[in-house]
């Protein structure tokens, strides 16, 4: 197992240098996202590490299970809101040429998992660093269950608070009819609220009544709260390079709280 973990470390290593590169590569106005060798390693290590990092701390089964949901949720929404213009406020139009599966991103598809299961272990971070344990029919403590689903939904949807605006500047993604919030619609944010309520309700809800404890080290649930501020990093760095100064302070008060909290709690655990 030390070895999986070794492993996970350096996955990670790897995204934090390669995360670096195209910060600094904003800063200089060298594009290297549009690099298609870079920008598809940059999306694929991510899903690597979250495979990878589930089935550790979770189980295979687990792992497989969530995701599974997250990934199918996302696209359900988002088939039936690219289709009908429902579930996120509007009709809007994905500009990338990718491969796709029924009209939707295989990379957007992929990447509900991958958000979803961020916010799902950065709130199981915070439990655990607080000295508390998972709602289960062993320990009683159900009404703490849809708190931490909540908590999942904002932490995941303080993601596209920011992403968002962002992308749609960079071109990738757009709006036609648009939105109050810098050109989005406000059911955008309500869609992903939603998908994630649904998606680690019945994660979560699966667990309170089929509690197991993991093996894994408790330190391999920072690799998600780190990958968070690397997130956060990545779309503040875009959105001061396109002069977003508005989008990057909101950015700002609504993920960075969220992770330099959960790793004060840490820090407070381990060390205070």
């Amino acid at each position: 197992m030390k070895q999986i973990d070794k492993i996970i470390w350096i996955i990670f290593s790897i995204i934090i240098f390669t995360v670096g590169i195209n910060i600094i590569g904003n800063i200089f106005d060298v594009a290297l996202l549009q690099v298609d060798t870079y920008k598809n390693f940059l999306m694929l290590l991510p899903v690597l590490l979250l495979v990878i990092h589930a089935a550790r701390t979770l189980n295979i089964y687990r792992a497989t299970l969530l995701i599974f949901i997250a990934s199918f949720t996302g696209f359900v929404f988002e088939f039936y809101g690219l289709k009908y213009g429902t579930l996120f406020g509007g009709h809007y139009i994905y500009a990338v040429e990718t491969l796709k599966f029924m009209t939707v991103p295989i990379n957007v598809i992929l990447y509900w998992a991958v958000f979803i299961y961020t916010g799902y272990v950065v709130t199981n971070s915070f439990l655990y660093n607080l000295g508390k344990n998972k709602p289960s029919l062993k320990n009683k403590n159900l009404k703490l269950l849809p708190l931490l689903i909540v908590v999942d939904a904002l932490i995941v949807v303080a993601i596209d608070l920011f992403m968002d605006p962002v992308q749609v500047a960079q071109g990738n993604w757009s709006w036609p009819n648009g939105g109050p919030y810098f050109g989005i619609p406000i059911g955008n944010f309500v869609g992903w609220i939603v998908i994630t309520i649904i998606s680690t309700g019945i994660v979560r809800s699966y667990e309170y009544f089929h509690p197991t404890i993991s093996n894994a080290h408790k330190s391999l649930l920072m690799i998600p709260v780190l990958g968070y501020g690397l997130l956060y990093l990545t779309f503040f760095s875009q959105a001061i390079d396109l002069d977003l100064i508005s989008v990057a302070l909101l950015g700002t008060v609504t993920m960075l709280p969220i992770f330099v909290g959960s790793l004060y709690t840490y820090v407070k655990r381990r060390y205070i």
